[in-house]
């Protein structure tokens, strides 16, 4: 073998290792992404087996009939997640609508499509939320939920959701 061919094949090789550290790389990438990230009972969980089920009638749907409590479909509204911070909140950082602590349950409307303290049951959660809050993002058929997480925890969480509401009449 000549020289040549020596530092060819040399070349050969690196590239390879180079390929197969950026694939691992990417790999990687792909798995933190994939990572399941939810709420249980207000604490961002980031290792769960099981994520809530999102576009099933949630079990909270069951539960609140059980208890003899009327649910009315409103439809299907945009979901967004929002965290106590300056960039979500302005100069109303964690705090509601109402001058209270934002907490789990939180959720922003358009007051001309929800009336605020309106109960509302989500698809995909078994919980009832309450309307607490505005926001200048918050128009027609978009929902805004309190999360309490940090900003860039609560962009990862923004997908294109679009899921069914309903109002609890008590």
């Amino acid at each position: 073998m000549n020289k040549w061919t020596k530092v060819i094949i040399f070349v050969e090789v690196l590239w390879v290792l180079l390929l197969v550290t950026c694939c691992a790389a990417v790999v990687q990438v792909i798995t933190a992404r994939a990572e399941t990230k939810t709420i249980i009972n207000g604490q961002y969980v980031k290792d769960i087996d099981e994520a809530p089920p999102i576009n099933q009638v949630s079990e909270a749907l069951d539960e609140q009939d059980a208890n003899g409590n009327q649910l009315e479909y409103l439809g299907r509204f945009f979901i967004t997640y929002y965290c106590p911070c300056r960039k979500c909140n302005g100069s109303n950082a964690g705090i509601d609508g109402f001058g209270n602590p934002l907490e789990w349950g939180c959720v922003a409307v358009d007051r001309s499509v929800i009336p605020l303290h309106t109960k509302l049951v989500i698809d995909g959660y078994d919980m009832v939320f309450e309307a607490r809050d505005t926001g200048s993002n918050v128009d027609g058929h978009k929902i805004d939920i309190f999360v309490p997480v940090s900003h860039n925890e609560a962009l990862e969480m923004c997908k294109d959701q679009w899921l069914n509401v309903w109002r609890l009449a008590e």
